[in-house]
């Protein structure tokens, strides 16, 4: 991607911070990354956040610049003092985009730049936008403790909404959301469809046995990452009761992967509206592999949450990324 030029706007807008960030009131002392796969808050992240990126589209097609306008699909580049990430986001409002919690909790995060275009390659200055402010779910799972301990079955609150410097390009529309008292609800058996930025390939990581017995993990190349993918009929296998997380079915190879984080899942309406019911979280795989399956925080459960801190961004008139 064209990082120098993404490093040259933040530095022209004197944006680039020297301290850690300040979200809404909350000071993120300690942080978790979280690759959008490993389960249990394995952490086997790379120093370089460019080649490791929070989570993509596996089995999937290029999406066109329709498809991404009219559900406001966008990239996320996050600067921080160890490196880059990749994540995708959607806009919700004209100012406002919505993502996963893990892409923004990150050690030293010093800028979010959010591009408006199908692939990293082809964005210039005029299509990207920097963040000035960040709401994260005050639940977000990795916000807790070092000493706390995290469950399965605990709803992570993958969940975080960024201000825009200024309003999305004109022809982006903001993704559709449930209605604060939808009737929709996600079930078993449902199939959605999945779109983000991230990797082509599901296996990212294998276990090597040693002669002494013992085993460690290596790291597989990827691909892929930066250009917005789509994918669909993929199949809902379970719903908690809250409705406040989706988990799918990827045993075909077909899905989201690493890159993929905080990007939509929609239904389709009968009328052909896509409804976005979803957020990418985190897959299944211990090792972080997109294989098996994958988790989406899910919006009809969020939607009041999404509602106030939306209202709240929006008509805030001077937020700025504010250090410590």
């Amino acid at each position: 991607m064209k990082t120098r030029m993404i490093e040259q706007l933040i530095e022209k807008n004197n944006l680039i911070k020297k301290s850690s960030l300040k979200l809404m009131g909350l000071v993120l002392v300690t942080a978790l990354v979280t690759n959008c796969a490993p389960k249990n808050n394995q952490d086997y992240a790379h120093s370089n956040y460019e080649t490791q990126d929070s989570s993509g589209i596996i089995g999937g097609s290029l999406a066109t610049t329709q498809f991404q306008k009219e559900n406001g699909i966008v990239q996320l580049k996050l600067i921080a003092r160890g490196g880059r990430a990749t994540c995708t986001g959607t806009l919700v409002a004209r100012n406002v985009v919505m993502t996963a919690a893990h892409c923004v909790v990150m050690p030293g995060l010093q800028d979010v730049a959010v591009i408006f275009a199908l692939s990293d390659k082809t964005a210039t200055e005029e299509n990207i936008i920097l963040a000035t402010s960040l709401a994260v779910h005050s639940g977000y799972i990795g916000l807790k403790g070092a000493t706390e301990t995290v469950n399965d079955a605990d709803i992570w609150n993958d969940i975080a909404l960024i201000k825009l410097a200024k309003d999305a390009p004109a022809d982006f529309k903001p993704a559709q959301l449930p209605a604060l008292r939808s009737k929709v609800s996600l079930l078993k058996g449902h199939r959605l469809i999945l779109s983000g930025y991230g990797i082509t390939n599901a296996m990212v990581r294998r276990e090597v046995k040693q002669p002494n017995g013992s085993t460690h993990v290596v790291e597989l190349p990827s691909q892929g990452t930066g250009t917005l993918r789509k994918v669909d009929q993929i199949v809902v296998t379970n719903v908690t009761a809250d409705q406040k997380e989706i988990t799918l079915d990827q045993r075909k190879l077909r899905g989201a992967c690493h890159g993929d984080s905080g990007g939509p899942a929609f239904i389709k309406l009968k009328n052909g509206t896509l409804l976005q019911v979803g957020v990418t979280s985190r897959g299944t795989e211990k090792l972080g592999n997109c294989n098996q399956g994958a988790i989406y925080t899910g919006i009809i459960g969020q939607i009041q949450w999404i509602h106030e801190k939306v209202a709240q961004l929006s008509a805030a008139q001077k937020d700025v990324l504010a250090s410590q």
